[in-house]
């Protein structure tokens, strides 16, 4: 910690957590309705207190002092998402604010509301929240240049966060230019782009994360992903069929060849969600193959993958990106 810290003051009370709140989502003279904090050598110490007001200099003390994270006490994860969706809702409901702040608010907010979705799939409550989550998506899309501004904070690391949200974005984009305006429509579209890959929870990490080739006990074992995840929603009735069927759907492909099936008649939005899981897959680094540039991933699956994919919603993704 430099010079410009913060006078610490530990907090020590245990009946309620800490959640990670993102900075981007103070605005500047609003009151601070809890007091927040920054970890700091293995505990939590007050930055700011409730009641006084965020300023620009408090934006500079968090770059003196190289402070990434902030903290906010809340009694239960519900609560915690709760008060981000209604920061949220009201950042990018505000024409005030440019697109481009929504757009790191966004970004940032998926990280503490999509880890704890993936992490706890079984949670109807968490399951709700990322319905809510895909609300603040579709509104945000609403803004001119939206696409563009998401798409430069993808960066090259591969996370589950990252990539439901950008999934989910482009797959919604993609809807709206296929003619889909109905918003229940989108919604739904959406809420199967965002949970697509929530069958990897019950998949070993190491296999997930391994560096080199899958073998073919590893493959087996990925390749069930869309049926767990299809089964871990099936009971959930917040989660729409057709939701459900974009989380079976999304790696099958029009020529037979994908899976776990092997089927040729898919969802229109099973097939929306299959080509934006694979661009951003392929502009996204992973352990296992580096990142592609846009450009060259569209390229590639132009070449190698336009049997796999519908040919007019590949063209209209690709007008879309160029736009």
């Amino acid at each position: 910690m430099g010079g410009g810290s913060p006078e610490p003051v530990v907090s020590r009370i245990s009946e309620e957590d800490h959640y990670k709140v993102p900075i981007e989502m103070f605005q500047l003279g609003e009151k601070l309705e809890a007091d927040v904090f920054f970890y700091h050598q293995r505990q939590y110490v007050i930055f700011k207190s409730r009641g006084q007001s965020w300023a620009s200099e408090d934006l500079k003390k968090l770059s003196d002092s190289n402070i990434e994270s902030l903290f906010i006490r809340f009694k239960s994860k519900k609560d915690h998402h709760e008060f981000l969706h209604r920061k949220l809702r009201f950042i990018i409901s505000n024409p005030s604010v440019p697109t481009e702040k929504k757009a790191r608010v966004l970004f940032e907010t998926s990280e503490p509301i999509l880890t704890t979705v993936y992490s706890s799939p079984n949670s109807s409550e968490l399951i709700a929240s990322a319905g809510n989550f895909v609300k603040a998506c579709i509104q945000y899309l609403g803004d001119r240049g939206s696409l563009p501004e998401l798409f430069q904070l993808s960066g090259e690391s591969l996370t589950e966060h990252t990539h439901a949200l950008h999934v989910s974005t482009y797959s919604v984009a993609l809807g709206k230019k296929a003619g889909i305006r109905d918003q229940q429509q989108l919604y739904t579209l959406g809420l199967g782009a965002l949970l697509h890959d929530i069958g990897k929870s019950k998949i070993d990490p190491t296999i997930l994360n391994k560096a080199g080739e899958l073998n073919d006990e590893e493959w087996l074992l990925m390749r069930q992903h869309p049926e767990i995840g299809e089964q871990i929603l099936f009971h959930r009735d917040i989660v729409p069929v057709l939701s459900r069927k974009i989380v079976l759907e999304h790696h099958e492909r029009v020529n037979g060849k994908g899976y776990p099936k092997g089927i040729k008649s898919i969802h229109q939005f099973s097939k929306i969600v299959g080509i934006a899981d694979c661009f951003n897959s392929l502009t996204s680094q992973k352990p296992y193959a580096k990142a592609m540039p846009p450009y060259e991933a569209l390229k590639y699956m132009i070449q190698f993958m336009k049997y796999e994919f519908d040919s007019k919603l590949l063209n209209m993704f690709i007008d879309m990106l160029s736009e």
